[in-house]
């Protein structure tokens, strides 16, 4: 290569751009295009698209050349290096799923791309072949902007909000991914002893107790909140696809208070500065941007380290490092919440007790190494007891979305606004707990565990408590609001007022984000939710102290006594930051183990397919712990 003189910058620059392109753009522009939440996500405009698209495409290449430049002489081997390197992405992101050892496929990525790249300076037919494909960047960009989701993402938004004065303020409340059922216990009732300000509430205000979602998962569920309307497929959770909703019904003579983090349906001239800056979603787009690429790119047994893409569709930087507190409030909005001369809306989306699950009842953070959980399809690992740990950290995590719900009444009833107010408290879906089944996306294995969710509507005036058992639906509410403080809904809703007449019976429809739907008898799914209840307390049992959720399973009842056994088949490790700690082993011959400190047993644990996962509390582990089998 000595001999060879450089090329010249502006070709060795379409060249780089062309690889890049197919390596990084391409890739990214054909995933993303497919996910428009990804942008909606975080709020992000068309124009926010077509500036990211630009600085992908062009920026790295662009930066790779002056690199190349400042090399001087040395430039024809930087490019050389550069051409390897781009081409080596490449072949990894097309090989990165044949299986094998992660690390092997590295190597022979590594050896495609020095292939590649000699092919490239020794034969001008293969520099000629990336001349010629310098039309498919602009080809990719075309098809992302205009051929994909991302064209639907709006330009600007024109609010036109009604003027008509409200009789009473309103404070509505969504929780994120909690079914009923995790909040009863053995009588169908709200479990007054592990969540007593939810069984509170219930006591207090009219509680929907057959009350179901419309949806399988936020993106569409919350806007069917939020508009009364049952949801259509290719809908993103923003206002250009919700123009008629909540926000714009009472926003003209009503003061908004919004807090919400995941979906986008407040016009920006009703509430402004509830996007954030430019700034910071280019900032989080970024970020999330190399996250996603790293998943597309890396092997799976090499991807360990990349954050975690399954739990929402922004910040995964935030989601992975643990200083985002989904039960912490901005300090502005808990300060509103007081009774105002102009009626007010108040809305709260709280990202509770939606995974990922770090957070014990009283709000302190842990982490532990997780069990086998899901995949990107969304499908459970195939072991049972490795699913039911993440079911116990979900019902910690409800601990703490009832301490956070505690504080927001407590705060309402010393302000004087809950007697004031209309104040609902929902969910937006549940969340199924099977092996090798759906985690959330609806599948006729899951449609009991994702369809029920919790209900309450407190009238103006003092709190009354009843139990409804009339088929209600989330898009009731925004009919119900209205018809609490005297609004006419101008656009057509498929909910209806719970505050008139409803007929018994019926089917509950459950809409998939593509469409599909699923129609089932009440009748029908009320007995498999019945079903899912008894199998949820023989895990974990009801009415006792959330302490009692580190014994789960057949075995649960020997918490708290002494025991002594033969000892587990094999530990692998005892790890854990923060309060908890988990010890995970091997055991072939048994049905539970036994965690031991102190002379008592101070966790159970199922096991499944030779394997178990057992949460401990650290401070039950003062005393060095033994753990044992039980049963055969």
């Amino acid at each position: 290569m000595s001999g060879r003189p450089a090329l010249p910058l502006r070709l060795a620059g379409l060249h780089l751009l062309v690889l890049w392109s197919f390596a990084v753009a391409q890739p990214l522009f054909d995933l993303l295009g497919k996910n428009a939440e990804f942008f909606a996500a975080r709020g992000s405009t068309r124009w926010d698209a077509v500036g990211f698209a630009l600085v992908l495409l062009f920026v790295p290449p662009a930066l790779l050349l002056g690199l190349e430049w400042l090399a001087g002489p040395a430039r024809r081997w930087v490019h050389a290096v550069l051409v390897a390197g781009l081409l080596a992405l490449f072949v990894l992101g097309a090989i990165h799923g044949a299986g094998g050892p992660g690390r092997l496929l590295l190597l022979g990525a590594a050896a495609a791309g020095a292939a590649g790249a000699w092919l490239y300076v020794r034969h001008g037919a293969a520099r000629m072949a990336l001349t010629v494909l310098a039309p498919a960047p602009l080809l990719f960009l075309a098809l992302f902007l205009f051929n994909s989701d991302v064209s639907r993402l709006s330009v600007a938004s024109d609010a036109h909000a009604a003027s008509e004065r409200p009789r009473a303020p309103v404070v509505l409340v969504v929780f994120d991914e909690l079914p009923l059922n995790s909040l009863l216990d053995a009588r169908g009732r709200i479990d007054a002893t592990r969540f007593p300000a939810f069984a509170r509430l219930a006591r207090g205000s009219t509680w929907y107790s057959r009350a179901t979602t419309v949806a399988e998962g936020t993106t569409h569920a919350v806007p069917a909140i939020l508009t009364g309307q049952l949801p259509r497929a290719g809908e993103l959770p923003t206002y250009a696809d919700h123009p008629q909703n909540l926000f714009t019904l009472l926003g003209g003579a009503t003061t908004l208070h919004v807090y919400d983090e995941e979906t986008h349906l407040c016009p920006p001239q009703l509430c402004r500065g509830l996007e954030g800056s430019f700034t910071s979603r280019v900032g989080t787009l970024a970020d999330d941007t190399g996250i996603v690429y790293l998943h597309q790119l890396l092997p799976d047994d090499l991807a360990g380290w990349v954050p975690s893409i399954a739990n929402g569709w922004d910040d995964f930087l935030r989601d992975a490092g643990g200083h985002h507190d989904p039960g912490r409030i901005d300090p502005r909005f808990l300060a509103s919440l007081r009774p105002r001369p102009q009626p007010a809306l108040w809305y709260l989306h709280l990202m509770l007790p939606h995974s990922p699950w770090r957070y014990l009842p009283s709000g302190e953070r842990y982490d532990v190494p997780p069990a086998p959980g899901w995949g990107p399809d969304e499908v459970w690992d195939a072991n049972q007891a490795a699913v039911d740990q993440s079911w116990q950290r979900h019902l910690l995590q409800l601990g703490y979305a009832d301490r956070v719900l505690a504080r927001l009444v407590a705060r309402l009833r010393a302000t004087g606004l809950y007697d004031r107010a209309l104040v609902i408290v929902t969910a937006d879906h549940g969340v199924s707990f099977r092996a090798g089944q759906k985690r959330r996306p609806l599948s006729p294995a899951n449609l009991q565990d994702i369809a029920y969710v919790p209900l309450f509507v407190k009238s103006p005036g003092p709190p009354r408590g009843r139990d409804v058992q009339t088929l209600a639906r989330t898009i009731d509410i925004v009919p119900t609001i209205a018809d609490a403080v005297g609004f006419r809904i101008p656009w057509h809703v498929d909910g209806h007022s719970l505050l008139r007449p409803r007929p018994a019976g019926g089917d509950v429809i459950l809409i998939k984000d593509k469409g599909r739907r699923f129609t089932v008898p009440t009748a029908a799914l009320d007995r498999l939710r019945a079903k899912a209840l008894r199998r949820q307390l023989r895990l974990f049992g009801s009415d006792g102290p959330l302490a009692t959720l580190f014994a789960v399973g057949p075995d649960r009842g020997l918490l708290g006594h002494p025991f002594e056994g033969r000892p587990v088949d094999h530990v692998d490790s005892v790890r854990g930051n923060g309060q908890l700690v988990q010890v995970s082993g091997r055991e072939g011959r048994a049905s539970s183990v036994a965690v031991v400190a102190g002379g008592k047993v101070v966790a159970v644990a199922p096991v499944a397919g030779g394997r178990f996962w057992a949460l401990v509390p650290r401070k039950a582990l003062g005393h060095a712990p033994r753990i044992y089998a039980v049963g055969h």
